[in-house]
């Protein structure tokens, strides 16, 4: 069997390469240039180290994160934050630092409403694509710009394109972040059909992934946002941050309570 059918039928190749990979770089060519342990981080000395990386929770209360990535944009996140007031709810930005840097009032503004300031890289930096430097100076560069405009530093990392190996772990370990990722994923081409899957889907402890910038909102992506959190909250649910759904779930479990079937 020749190398291509071989990844083929291991699920390695498609049409445009690897999943989160730029156009134009296959899985034949992303496997040829680095090993399987090519990357492997080892950390130094006796101390914890640990990163966990979260796509959903799980409990009994109806509680469900929404995590809104890429921006800060003027007109995608103001649109958000006009729905989450509305309809009274909470989120999680997973902040691009450039971006927040170029538009300090929508992060405070976002921040001051309740909202949760996450790290999503200073450039929206694939983790995987870079070293253990770049990596760190990236989320140390965005955290630090956050902290200043908010009062409050992130606790929370997400990858972007939801790309994490041994290094950015390390990277995160070392920063102390919990690593983000997400259960169900609402798209700026596919909206509609993506907010109908997470009506029906969902449960207690998901985590939803949108956008506020990027090449993913448009007009299309801020109405079925406003479908979903009114529809959710029609039917008991309640839109927290991460952190907040984190703690939620660390309390069941510290309490004995039976974990949802």
């Amino acid at each position: 069997m020749d190398r291509r059918r071989f990844l083929a039928r291991a699920g390695l190749l498609t049409a445009g390469g690897v999943a989160g990979v730029g156009a134009g770089l296959g899985a034949e060519q992303l496997l040829t240039r680095e090993g399987p342990t090519a990357r492997t981080a080892r950390p130094a000395g006796p101390t914890r180290y640990m990163a966990t990386a979260t796509f959903r929770t799980e409990l009994s209360a109806k509680l469900v994160a929404l995590t809104i990535d890429d921006g800060p944009t003027r007109e995608w996140t103001r649109q958000a934050l006009k729905i989450l007031r509305r309809r009274d709810a909470k989120a999680t930005f997973f902040r691009v630092g450039k971006r927040a840097l170029a538009l300090p009032d929508l992060v405070k503004q976002t921040a001051d409403a309740g909202h949760e300031q996450g790290n999503h890289t200073w450039a929206h930096d694939d983790l995987t694509r870079h070293d253990e430097t770049f990596d760190r100076d990236s989320l140390e560069r965005t955290a630090e710009l956050l902290a200043k405009l908010t009062g409050q530093a992130p606790t929370l990392c997400r990858p972007p394109y939801g790309r994490i190996d041994s290094v950015g772990l390390a990277v995160c370990a070392g920063l102390h972040y919990g690593v983000t990722l997400w259960s169900h994923g609402i798209t700026g081409v596919n909206a509609k059909v993506d907010v109908d899957e997470v009506l029906a889907q969902a449960s207690p402890g998901s985590i939803v992934l949108l956008h506020d910038g990027g090449p993913e909102p448009n007009a299309t992506l801020m109405k079925q946002l406003d479908r979903l959190a009114g529809s959710m909250t029609d039917a008991g649910y309640r839109f927290v941050t991460v952190s907040e759904l984190m703690a939620a779930s660390a309390k069941e479990g510290a309490d004995g309570l039976p974990a949802p079937q």
